[in-house]
């Protein structure tokens, strides 16, 4: 078979074709794509803090240790991106009042409402994905999708 035109291959390239469209989109002129997924990783924290999983004298937000675990770079890197969202009045940093060593990354005001308005634009965007698509053919690319992930978190343990 050749190699140059085979299934693995067309399937990068659809992969690929997709995410530089996706990522071109409107929603990123309101918030870029990575800053997009920190405040949202931040937002979810918040909110979980609110059913009580950190306690009540938790302030809302997360640590830098576990933003870095979470988007898996390195503690430098989400410092710097930190300070960039500080700079913007994005988020804000806490600190702990049982112990002042600890501080938590929250979502300042201007955070939230940049993160909602990119969340709705995003959602219209999908919202018209799924009109195209209609019920079925959304439904199998989710089943798909979700395959792919696992056959890729398969390979990628077998390789470490």
């Amino acid at each position: 078979m050749d190699r140059e035109g085979s299934q693995g291959k067309r399937l990068i390239e659809a992969m690929a074709k997709i995410q530089r469209v996706a990522s071109k989109h409107k929603f990123d002129d309101i918030l870029p794509q990575r800053e997009f997924y920190v405040l949202e990783i931040i937002n979810c924290r918040i909110n979980g803090n609110h059913s009580g999983e950190l306690g009540q004298d938790a302030p809302p937000g997360i640590k830098v240790s576990e933003l870095s675990e979470i988007l898996h770079i390195t503690k430098p890197s989400v410092s710097q991106m930190i300070n960039g969202l500080e700079q913007k009045g994005f988020v804000k940093r806490v600190t702990s009042k049982s112990d002042r060593r600890v501080v938590y990354i929250a979502l300042d005001e201007n955070g939230e409402a940049e993160l909602q308005k990119a969340k709705k634009a995003f959602l219209s965007f999908t919202d018209e994905i799924v009109n195209r698509l209609g019920h079925d053919e959304t439904e199998h690319l989710i089943a798909l999708c979700n395959r792919l992930y696992e056959i890729i978190g398969d390979i990628r343990k077998r390789e470490s």
